[in-house]
């Protein structure tokens, strides 16, 4: 590759890197906390399991009995899914997601039904309250690949992932020459060495997780376009020829409007598990809830197979089996979503896995981050650049990166805080974070000393996250304790999670103090012996 090329394709990664950078540091800071969604939705939910502690003693479930409490005070909306996830390692009560019809239109959706998101004893189907005021965790995970803006934010991830990838493969092609010969080399003493180094580093031993995370986000973030393209091309615009040819030809039936209770889901279920080859039921769902047409859906995943998804379909009123996938493993295209999704949540080994893609994914933040100071570095130093634009870039850079952090340890600190009896609870939460973000993001663009500013923010942001470990031990301490001497640790590894960030905070805050210490004592340095000069 020639010089003149080499150049070009350095100044294309650098500015794809510099206009994607805000947004792709919110998806992976995010998506890195999303790891482990699961352990924060039953954080959050500490005062809730605290008072129903003696529900973690049981397994005990029964569906019916949870169904006859939701049909006799909700009424429910006919054409909607209605879903049941039984209790788990998080969570020892049966959540129900599903729709009520209301008077009026909804005044967000402007449909005539709105959605309920409740949790209910799962034994005595007794329920326990609203769990979508428990929603910190899905929230952050709902940034990471939309930015709370809905299905728009969906396409527009989709399109950030994709100059992602066009940065990852432009980045290995940039630096292939020296990849071996300079793979360990680390020059501390210079901040541009240093950070080019870094950037480097990581950028190429995180090569595989980059490329797996681009291209998995691209298809969960842009399916809608292959699909699309598929159906026009290959089928004439048929959609439903492309979904049955790819395996997803799972029956409808057609609602009748003849009103039925929904009963003997209990004895399906055992029917379901035996049939589906004896594995646990972790999902069961409704089609056409209360009509005579009502199906029961139960699903299950194979612990000893990578992507195995079992599915079984049963006509509530006759208990007839109308739908069986065991093996849709053997079809390419569900197989292939299977891998896809497992890789991308990395949900498939434990533990471990999720600490390794956890740190890899505040890695990649690290290597954005250096991706900005150096092309910040690079453009100060050039004469005719303007100084108001690299102020702009500069404050952009600080209040967008760690405005983040910081709004996401302020929502940590109001989950913990705000009353779970306030109906607008996750709303109130949710506003938290956004309007922390956008406070920051301004207030980066007023303030002229940034080293400062990002000093003072990471360190209060380090102390938000510490605080609401504080909050666990004070506020809620026996009910910490009590759920903790029952084998639930969802508590500690979230705390875990939110000593790790506090940590990195206050490590940042302390390298960006010290950095602001040396510039200062050299440019003392320099005017002292300018005086001596002129003397």
């Amino acid at each position: 590759m020639n010089n003149q090329t080499l150049k070009s394709l350095t100044n294309a990664h650098a500015w794809i890197g510099l206009i994607i950078s805000i947004v792709l540091f919110v998806v992976f800071f995010a998506g890195s906390i999303s790891l482990f969604k699961d352990n924060i939705l039953a954080w959050e939910k500490l005062p809730v399991h605290a008072q129903q502690i003696n529900a973690l003693q049981n397994n005990e479930v029964d569906y019916d009995k949870v169904i006859a409490t939701i049909a006799k005070n909700y009424d429910v909306y006919v054409d909607h899914r209605f879903y049941l996830l039984p209790p788990n390692e998080h969570s020892p009560f049966i959540d129900a997601y599903f729709a009520k019809n209301i008077t009026g239109l909804d005044p967000k959706t402007g449909e005539d039904h709105t959605d309920v998101h409740i949790s209910l004893d799962a034994r005595t189907g007794e329920i326990i309250g609203d769990a979508g005021k428990f929603n910190y965790g899905n929230f952050v995970y709902q940034l990471h690949y939309n930015l709370g803006l809905g299905r728009i934010g969906v396409y527009f991830v989709g399109i950030i992932t994709l100059f992602f990838f066009v940065a990852v493969l432009s980045g290995l092609v940039i630096h292939w020459r020296k990849l071996f010969k300079n793979f360990f080399q680390y020059r501390k003493d210079g901040n541009k060495d240093k950070w080019l180094d870094a950037h480097n580093i990581i950028g190429t031993m995180g090569l595989p997780f980059h490329v797996m995370y681009a291209f998995t986000g691209l298809v969960f973030n842009l399916v809608i376009v292959y699909q699309i393209s598929y159906a026009l091309v290959l089928y004439q615009g048929d959609q439903q020829k492309l979904l049955a040819a790819a395996g997803f030809n799972e029956p409808h039936l057609a609602i009748t409007n003849q009103t039925v209770p929904i009963t003997g889901i209990n004895e399906l279920e055992k029917i379901a598990a035996k049939e589906m080859g004896d594995v646990p039921v972790n999902r069961v769902m409704i089609e056409h809830f209360g009509d005579e047409s009502a199906v029961a859906i139960f699903q299950a995943q194979r612990a000893d197979k990578f992507s195995t998804e079992t599915e079984a379909h049963y006509q509530i009123s006759n208990q007839e089996l109308i739908y069986l996938t065991k093996d849709n493993h053997n079809n390419a295209v569900r197989s292939g979503l299977g891998v896809i999704a497992r890789l991308h949540f990395g949900d498939f080994a434990g533990y471990g896995l999720r600490v390794a893609f956890l740190l890899m994914g505040l890695a990649t933040c690290y290597v954005i981050l250096t991706g900005n100071l150096m092309w910040l570095d690079k453009r100060a130093k050039q004469r005719h650049q303007s100084q108001r634009s690299l102020n702009f870039v500069r404050r952009l850079t600080s209040g967008g990166f760690i405005g983040f952090i910081f709004a996401i340890a302020t929502g940590f600190v109001a989950a913990r805080l705000v009353p779970v009896e306030l109906s607008s609870r996750s709303e109130l939460i949710e506003n938290t974070v956004f309007i922390s973000f956008f406070v920051l993001l301004v207030l980066a663009q007023f303030i002229n000393n940034q080293v400062k500013f990002s000093q003072y923010a990471l360190q209060l942001s380090g102390g938000l996250f510490a605080f609401v470990i504080l909050l666990d031990w004070t506020l809620l301490a026996s009910g910490t304790r009590n759920i903790i001497a029952y084998g639930n640790f969802d508590i500690l590894i979230t705390e875990l999670l939110l000593l790790l960030l506090a940590l990195i905070c206050f490590f940042a805050a302390n390298k960006v103090a010290k950095k602001h210490t040396v510039k200062k004592t050299e440019t003392s340095s320099q005017s002292d012996f300018s005086v001596q000069v002129a003397k």
